[in-house]
C-alpha cells in the first residue's frame, strides 16, 4: 500500500466528502509533509507504519516552532488518514489510535454556560417585538439542537417539522445531512415565529426560502446572528464570551451532565469521528446512560410545567 498513492487517494476522498476547501488545502500540505518524513525513514508502505512510528512523528511535530493549535491540526490530518484506512478495511490496526494531538497538560477548554446562565440568556429577548420573538426562536433552536451557525443560516422554511418536532439539516458541514430533535419550547417559539413574524418579514422578499429573516426579508447573516448573542449576553450580565458555538458546546455539555450517551451526542452534533465529540467530555465527565428526550434541561423543564 504505497504511501504516496494512498495519501493522494485520501485527498481526493476529502473532496468527495465535501470538506471545506481550506481544510482540503491544509490537510494536503500536512499529509505531503508526513509522506516526506516517512520517505526519509525509508518507509514507503502504509503497512510498515507502527504506533512507534506515529509517536516519533508526533515528537517531531511538537518540537517544531509552529503554534500549538497548528501542530495539533498537522497531527489530526494524519489521524484522519488512518481512521479512513481502517474504516475502509485497508488496514486492520490503526497505528495512530490514541495519539495525543497536543502535549498541553491543562489545555484550555472553551467556555460553556451553566444551566442558570443559559436560562438568563434565553429570557433576554423582548417578546413584544417581532425581532424579539425571532431571536428567542433562534436561541431556543440552537440550544435544543446544537446546530452550527452555518447550518442555522442555511435552514429553509420547510426544513422544520413542527408536528414531529424535528429539524432537518440539509446543508451540514462536509455536505452531510441529519435530523435533530426540537424541544417543546424550541418548537413552540419556532411555531410562533413562523406563524406570526416570518409572514410579515417575507412580504418584502416573497421568493425567499431561508427560515430566519431580517425585517427587510433578507436572510440573516453570520454577523447578524453573532450580534444577537453579544447583545443578549450583555443584557443578561454574562461575562463569559457567548457565540453560536458557545451554545452548541453548552447544549452538548448539559446533555453530558445529565447522563446522555456520547454516541447520541456525536450524532446530534454531526461529528464524523467520536474523537471529536470526546473533546466535550473534558468539560464534565459523567456516566452516560440517558437520551436527549430524558436529559435535555429545556425538555425536562417543560415536563415539569
Amino acid at each position: 500500500m504505497d504511501v504516496i498513492t494512498t495519501i493522494t487517494e485520501f485527498k481526493l476522498q476529502l473532496t468527495v466528502r465535501g470538506y471545506a476547501k481550506s481544510t482540503i488545502k491544509n490537510y494536503g500540505i500536512w499529509l505531503d509533509q508526513f509522506a516526506a518524513w516517512l520517505t526519509g525513514r525509508d518507509i514507503t508502505d502504509c503497512r510498515q507504519i507502527t504506533r512507534k512510528t506515529m509517536q516519533d512523528y508526533r515528537d517531531v511535530v511538537m518540537a517544531g516552532l509552529l503554534a500549538l493549535e497548528t501542530k495539533a491540526l498537522k497531527i489530526r490530518a494524519v489521524k484522519r488518514l488512518f481512521e479512513h484506512l481502517t474504516a475502509t478495511h485497508r488496514l486492520l490496526v490503526n497505528p495512530a489510535e490514541g495519539l495525543v494531538e497536543t502535549c498541553r497538560v491543562n489545555r484550555k477548554i472553551q467556555p460553556t454556560l451553566t444551566q442558570q446562565e443559559m436560562k438568563r440568556l434565553l429570557a433576554q429577548p423582548n417578546l413584544s417585538l417581532h425581532t424579539g420573538i425571532r431571536d428567542r426562536a433562534i436561541m431556543e433552536v440552537m440550544y435544543a439542537t446544537a446546530i452550527r451557525l452555518n447550518e442555522l443560516i442555511n435552514l429553509e422554511v420547510y426544513y422544520a417539522d413542527l408536528a414531529d418536532r424535528v429539524l432537518f439539516i440539509r446543508k451540514g458541514k462536509g455536505g452531510n445531512k441529519r435530523a435533530v430533535p426540537l424541544s417543546k419550547t424550541a418548537a413552540a417559539y419556532l411555531k410562533e415565529y413562523l406563524s406570526k413574524i416570518r409572514p410579515l418579514h417575507v412580504k418584502k422578499n416573497p421568493k425567499e426560502r431561508k427560515l430566519f429573516l431580517t425585517q427587510s426579508g433578507r436572510p440573516l447573516t453570520k454577523e447578524s446572528v453573532q450580534f444577537v448573542f453579544q447583545k443578549y449576553r450583555r443584557s443578561a450580565g454574562i461575562r463569559k464570551p457567548v457565540s453560536p458555538h458557545t451554545i452548541r458546546r453548552t447544549c452538548a455539555t448539559h446533555l453530558l451532565q445529565e447522563g446522555a450517551d456520547i454516541l447520541y451526542i456525536q450524532k446530534l452534533l454531526g461529528h464524523r469521528f467520536l474523537s471529536t465529540t470526546m473533546t466535550y467530555t473534558k468539560v464534565m465527565p459523567v456516566e452516560v446512560k440517558k437520551t436527549h428526550e430524558k436529559c435535555h434541561p429545556g425538555i425536562k423543564d417543560n415536563h415539569e410545567d
